[in-house]
């Protein structure tokens, strides 16, 4: 699949994608789905850890979230590309707003586990569905700015999400926390509804046989594409760090920081700081520039000052650097999200978006849930400082992917890493 000629920096750009009335929907309903999902992603971990004292129960809570991409997230790639991606998302937030609800039914931590494990299932239909019906709706020449886009949403949520559920949990308690996760995901599925779009009937594939055969599409592409193939890796450590991350940032928190709900709330905010100026800076770059070189170079950077935010509380053990050295952090978190959304989304053709997709984030998924698994274990015996291990797979994805660009450059199939098909 071809790719048309980079810009020149100095070429004319029209406006900005999100004046066109359909991707500002959609792309508002990830917004407000990915606040709540934030916001959450606080609340849980603390309510466990305070109510138990575990760093295991705090790591098992997380894990169970983090099984049904494993489980399930491949099958919902095969469904994002047979069927409506506009329909399968209203109907995904729809269910993700019940079963939120469901929190506030339940108190022991294995009941919440569980109902996390049931609500990510549901979830894992957002992710392709949305990646890939996004670029259903732009220019096939501003896919790069598409991909930008969507980290600008998450990173915007990351900037009021966090903060809102930690401060809600301190100062309103776990219920107020959950009925505003709910509203978030009900405010997007209206969203969703409200976009008029239906799927052009040449890109579906419910009529072909075979889940397992569509899925073998996407995972062959993914096999037999240079640059794919060579960000697997990449992905999979970066992912080996967010398990441990995910397990361990509510203890680390708590018992290096001595911080509270609210204050690791405002440390995910002050990330997202850096976040939202990395996704502008994104969308402006993605069409214009080389998108592995500028992913990996941004992998190491983040491993970089990662070491710094774990390492520091040791010697000095005070709050404050840890918000400016995340909202740095953040900048090239957001350089790598939206690098690896636009290799995604150039380098696969709309019918196997989804697939492509669900398969990355299954090879991530399966790293994730042995490190968080891996996590608990060591922190039990050694302390929540493991959380390093972060910023070391965040160092050696950076090593790696710089290894596989000199790799492909030198290749001499290809003559640009952009102009893959």
């Amino acid at each position: 699949m071809p790719r048309p000629p980079r810009q020149s920096p100095h070429e004319y750009r029209p406006r900005s994608l999100l004046w066109d009335g359909r991707i500002a929907l959609v792309w508002g309903a990830g917004l407000v789905a990915w606040l709540g999902n934030h916001a959450l992603f606080v609340v849980l971990p603390f309510v466990v850890f305070d109510s138990t004292g575990s760093p295991a129960a705090t790591a098992l809570t997380v894990l169970s979230a983090a099984l049904p991409p494993v489980l399930l997230g491949q099958v919902a790639g095969v469904v994002s590309d047979r069927w409506d991606r506009r329909r399968i998302l209203l109907g995904a937030n729809l269910a993700l707003m019940i079963l939120t609800l469901g929190y506030l039914a339940v108190e022991a931590w294995p009941w919440i586990a569980a109902l996390s494990f049931v609500r990510n299932c549901f979830g894992q239909l957002v992710g392709p569905s949305e990646h890939a019906l996004l670029p259903e709706l732009a220019p096939t020449d501003r896919l790069g700015e598409i991909a930008s886009l969507n980290t600008l949403n998450n990173s915007l949520a990351r900037l009021v999400g966090p903060a809102v559920g930690g401060t809600m949990l301190a100062m309103a308690g776990f219920p107020a926390a959950i009925w505003t996760v709910a509203v978030c995901h009900g405010l997007s599925a209206l969203l969703v509804a409200a976009v008029d779009h239906r799927r052009p009937s040449t890109e579906s594939c419910a009529a072909r046989p075979g889940m397992i055969a569509q899925w073998r599409d996407g995972a062959a592409l993914v096999s037999r594409h240079p640059a794919l193939r060579a960000l697997v890796p990449v992905v999979a450590l970066m992912a080996l760090g967010e398990g441990f991350v995910s397990a361990l940032l509510a203890p680390f928190a708590r018992e290096l920081l001595n911080a509270g709900p609210d204050a690791l709330g405002w440390i995910l905010s002050a990330q997202a700081v850096g976040g939202v100026l990395g996704s502008l800076w994104a969308t402006w770059v993605a069409d214009r520039r080389d998108a592995f070189p500028l992913l990996v170079s941004a992998a190491f950077t983040a491993g970089v000052l990662l070491l710094a935010v774990f390492t520091y509380p040791h010697v000095h053990p005070v709050l404050w650097p840890a918000v400016v050295l995340t909202a740095l952090a953040g900048a090239p978190f957001a350089v790598v999200a939206a690098m690896q959304g636009t290799l995604l989304q150039t380098q696969s053709p709309s019918v196997l978006r989804g697939r492509v997709f669900s398969v990355f984030w299954g090879i991530a998924s399966v790293v994730q849930i042995a490190a968080i698994g891996l996590a608990g274990v060591l922190a039990e015996r050694v302390g929540s400082g493991v959380i390093v291990a972060d910023a070391i797979a965040y160092l050696a994805a950076g090593v790696v992917g710089i290894m596989a660009v000199r790799r492909l450059r030198d290749d001499p199939r290809r003559r640009d890493l952009n102009d893959m098909s």
